[in-house]
């Protein structure tokens, strides 16, 4: 339902805003891949941060 497609949604969301991404075309091809660059760095700064 849509409990699952907002979960969807926030899965596939980049973390951080990106200018130049706020058309509908480009947040559908590079947000995956930028969600997931996000993610990452968001790992490693938290790794970072704990130490």
């Amino acid at each position: 339902g849509f409990a699952a497609a907002v979960r969807a949604a926030e899965a596939t969301a980049p973390t951080h805003p990106h200018p130049g991404t706020e058309s509908a075309t480009k947040n559908m091809l590079a947000g995956p891949m930028v969600a997931m660059v996000d993610r990452v760095r968001d790992l490693i700064r938290d790794a970072r941060d704990k130490d």
